[in-house]
């Protein structure tokens, strides 16, 4: 199963140039004409590139060639664009740092982004980061959403929609489309550095979590997602029974897994969609995430459930019982404020850790009890 899964992740990498190495170095008289994917401790892909290049690297990233196809760059700590790009740019990164030039669209997700006034980007901009400098030129949208602070000292030759809790507009910002905001901090603007209108988003009215529609909706989740469980239980009744093991053995590891597995994933699955020949490895990758965090919050609430039986003195291994309980008892906390998205986080992290390990790790007493039934057979 293990094999099976790793093969169809890679199949579309490997129908190109698809490299893991501990150093990916080009020089700038280099030229490429293949497709690249590539995972490396160190990667410097200076030259000419004909074709898309998608690098996820150890140690910061750095794009300083020029790049014919769309580049798609994860680094570990720094991930920095100087060089040409011809298409579209997709990074991520602790520290994202824009210095080129961009003919086409620029997505980046990072702690703290810059864009500086060197970059030159031709289509549109969408950023998601704790802190953002924007001081370049863009022509196209400009979209970002930042936690903490936005600065802006750019040109935006159409629309900005921006969200932060801070946004600093410089003297040299100028949008010549509309300017949309939402801020917690005042903000200072003057009307002569945007070409359309200035407009404050409202915040959304919160709907309390005890109103009708709130209730509608999670008892509709709580329905589901018990029907579900009752085929995962029935029809996986040994794996469900592992990783319950895995959850009340260790449950700090099955967090740490599940932790990274929810992130990893689903950047697995669109780094594939940024290929044409990925995109069916894509859409089943991103699909398989999702079963695992549907599956994760059922597991977990058997569980939950478990305890509760065995506080009140119930006989044990009553699944359908003990997954009914618990996903009552998920749905209930998440009525309390403040509370909801760190409990479906724990929940959803230490389930997808105990199936992933009910999935990929073979323990001794599996093997053991294969053996019996071996010798049983003999």
């Amino acid at each position: 199963m293990k094999q099976l899964l790793i093969a169809l992740i890679l199949l579309p990498i490997y129908s190109h140039a698809f490299t893991i190495t501990n150093q990916y170095i080009t020089s700038e008289k280099e030229q490429i004409s293949d497709e690249q994917w590539i995972i490396a401790t160190v990667a410097t892909p200076d030259g000419l590139f004909l074709n898309d290049i998608s690098i996820i690297c150890a140690n910061p990233l750095i794009f300083s060639g020029t790049y014919e196809g769309n580049v798609n760059g994860i680094g570990g700590m720094e991930t920095h664009l100087e060089g040409i790009a011809k298409r579209n740019v997709r990074i991520a990164g602790k520290i994202a740092r824009i210095d080129g030039s961009i003919s086409g669209n620029l997505s980046v997700i990072a702690d703290t982004v810059t864009i500086s006034k060197k970059a030159k980007i031709g289509g549109n901009v969408r950023v998601i980061a704790d802190k953002a400098i924007i001081e370049g030129s863009i022509l196209g949208n400009l979209d970002v959403m930042t936690g903490n602070l936005l600065t802006l000292d750019g040109n935006v030759g159409k629309n900005a929609q921006l969200k932060s809790r801070e946004i600093i507009v410089a003297n040299n910002l100028n949008v010549l489309g509309d300017f949309n905001y939402l801020a917690d901090e005042p903000l200072i603007i003057n009307s002569k550095q945007v070409g359309g209108n200035i407009y404050k988003i409202e915040d959304s009215i919160a709907i309390s979590p005890l109103s009708p529609a709130k209730l509608k909706s999670r008892g509709i989740w709580l329905f589901a997602a018990f029907l579900s469980g009752i085929l995962y239980l029935l029809i996986f009744t040994n794996q469900a029974h592992q990783a319950l093991h895995y959850m009340y053995s260790s449950p700090l590891k099955c967090i740490l897994i599940g932790f990274l597995a929810s992130g990893v994933t689903p950047l697995i699955g669109v780094f594939c969609l940024t290929s044409l020949i990925g995109i069916p490895t894509g859409i089943f990758t991103i699909g398989l995430w999702g079963a695992w965090v549907y599956l994760s919050k059922i597991i977990t609430a058997c569980l939950i459930g478990m305890f509760v039986l065995k506080l009140m003195g119930m006989e044990k291994g009553r699944f359908l019982l003990a997954s009914a309980i618990g996903l009552l008892l998920l749905s209930l906390i998440g009525l309390i404020p403040g509370l909801e998205i760190p409990i479906q986080a724990v929940s959803l992290w230490l389930g997808m850790g105990a199936i992933l390990q009910t999935i990929f790790l073979k323990r001794s007493n599996i093997i053991m009890i294969e053996k019996e039934k071996n010798m049983q057979k003999a």
